[in-house]
C-alpha cells in the first residue's frame, strides 16, 4: 500500500529537483532532530487516523520506547513494535550523543502518520520546518516507513 501512495508522488520529482544541502558544520557540532513517518507517538497522545492523518505528534528527547506507540496499518509493523529504533531510532541517536558523535539531540522529535497526499501534508510540514529552525536544529534525521 506504501507504494501506491508514495510512487506517484516520488515520479513528479527529478533528480535534479530535491533540494540538498550540505551540513554546514562537523556533526560533533550538530543539533540533531529525529522526524519519522512510521506512526510514531506518545502513548498518551491521540493515536494517527489510520484512514489518512496530516497532522504530527510531537515526542519529547527524553521518551523512552515503552512510552511510545505506532497507529499506521500501510507497512509490516511487526519488527518495529518490537524495537521501536527501526522507525524511530532515538535509543540510537542517544547513544551518538553520548559518545559525541553528534553535539546534542534536540528536545522535540515529530512522528507523522500515514497521508496519501502531501498537498493535505503541507500545513503540518511547514509547522514543523518553522518549529525546527527555531529551535537550532542543523540536521534533520527522516526516517521513511
Amino acid at each position: 500500500m506504501s507504494k501506491l501512495i508514495a510512487l506517484p508522488q516520488l515520479r513528479r520529482l527529478a533528480i535534479g529537483e530535491v533540494p540538498w544541502t550540505p551540513l554546514r558544520k562537523p556533526l560533533s557540532d550538530s543539533t540533531v532532530v529525529l522526524i519519522s513517518t512510521g506512526g510514531v507517538h506518545l502513548r498518551s497522545d491521540r493515536p494517527f487516523n489510520l484512514n489518512g492523518d496530516p497532522t504530527f505528534r510531537v515526542i519529547p528527547k527524553g521518551a523512552q520506547p515503552a512510552d511510545l506507540a505506532i497507529s499506521h496499518q500501510a507497512y509490516d509493523r511487526t519488527d518495529a513494535l518490537r524495537d521501536i529504533n527501526l522507525v524511530f531510532p532515538i535509543e540510537r541517536l542517544r547513544e551518538l550523543e553520548a559518545e559525541h558523535v553528534i553535539r546534542r539531540l534536540a528536545e522535540d522529535h515529530y512522528g507523522f502518520g500515514l497521508m496519501g497526499s502531501a498537498r493535505r501534508l503541507l500545513p503540518a510540514m511547514k509547522e514543523v520546518a518553522r518549529r525546527i529552525s527555531e529551535s537550532g536544529v542543523d540536521l534533520a534525521l527522516l526516517v521513511p516507513a
